[in-house]
């Protein structure tokens, strides 16, 4: 079970605390006693854990007010890639991947530095502090936009959808802001803890029911990714089986599951699962939750696979198999 909303709270500002924070930082600072007086603002994009294994869909913060004239800048602080987008009718949410129609307005960053009016198009294009080899595109690593006009500007991520939703409220010039830089840092560290804590429940509930013949392929639910096998390394005698599963996956999460050297098109699978041992073998690229995956394994020795994906956050294990 997740814990309560009260329990993950706490938790998170028992992290915040021992990062340094004190609770008398949390208050937000009213609208006469502000001090900051620049007008670029940052938000960040995602978050993630130190060994990059918890990934969190979620912008820090979420909601940020700013006067008319003001900038945002948005700076990626994840391997995960996301996207900065204010969607409109001809540009909607879908299917973000290689090959599907949408994959060109999704991934492409549009050239105004400015917007006006809530509805007009813009996109960051994929921001991400690393490349993804599945996705053959530019990546950037920050995004700026002026805002010219009043007006509540919501945005999506492209890649994980309407789960991952940021506000930009823009008021007249000259409006006192309710909050601080300060402020906003805060939310987003106090964000990041709550992802973290989430990511980690998910992965002890996986480790909880995987066995040395079934491997889960990552876990996700509407605030964080888990990006590792678990059990990542596990044991099995020649002729058994293990099974991979994405079935701790609350929604469509891309994996792999790859032995050997890279196929020469890493979408398709690739190989006899029946009958393994060594050289290539891929599930192909999986987004099904209900997918799983079963290898038997022929031959003594160590197999090594990975996630293509996600293999650069350290999604990786190993097979032992013994006579």
């Amino acid at each position: 079970m997740k814990p309560s909303r009260w329990l993950r709270a706490l938790l998170a500002v028992m992290l915040a605390i021992g990062a340094g924070v004190g609770i008398a930082a949390l208050a937000p600072a009213s609208a006469s006693a502000h001090t900051w007086t620049g007008t670029t603002w940052t938000v960040q994009v995602g978050s993630e854990s130190r060994n990059h294994l918890i990934q969190g869909m979620n912008y820090g913060p979420t909601d940020i007010w700013i006067d008319v004239g003001d900038t945002v800048h948005w700076t990626s602080v994840s391997m995960e890639p996301h996207t900065v987008s204010f969607v409109d009718s001809a540009h909607p949410l879908g299917d973000f991947f290689p090959g599907t129609p949408s994959f060109g307005y999704m991934s492409t960053r549009t050239p105004q530095h400015t917007i006006s009016a809530p509805g007009e198009f813009r996109n960051s294009g994929v921001m991400a502090t690393m490349a993804i080899d599945l996705l053959p595109v530019t990546f950037y690593t920050s995004y700026n936009l002026k805002f010219t006009g009043v007006g509540t500007y919501t945005y999506y991520c492209y890649v994980h959808g309407a789960m991952m939703k940021g506000t930009v409220h823009v008021r007249p010039a000259g409006t006192a802001y309710p909050h601080t830089q300060r402020w906003y840092d805060i939310q987003a560290a106090l964000a990041r803890a709550v992802v973290i804590a989430d990511g980690n429940l998910l992965r002890a509930q996986a480790r909880m029911l995987a066995t040395n013949h079934h491997v889960f392929v990552g876990a996700s639910d509407n605030t964080a990714l888990v990006m590792a096998f678990t059990r990542s390394h596990v044991t099995v005698h020649v002729g058994q089986s293990v099974t991979f599963d994405w079935g701790r996956n609350g929604f469509a999460v891309p994996h792999t599951v790859t032995f050997g050297p890279d196929p020469a098109n890493p979408l398709p699978p690739t190989g006899d699962p029946h009958h393994y041992s060594g050289g290539t073998l891929s599930s192909g690229v999986v987004v099904a939750p209900t997918t799983k995956f079963k290898v038997t394994f022929t031959k003594a020795g160590t197999y090594d696979y990975r996630c293509l994906i996600h293999d650069g956050m350290g999604m990786v294990g190993s097979v032992r198999v013994i006579p």
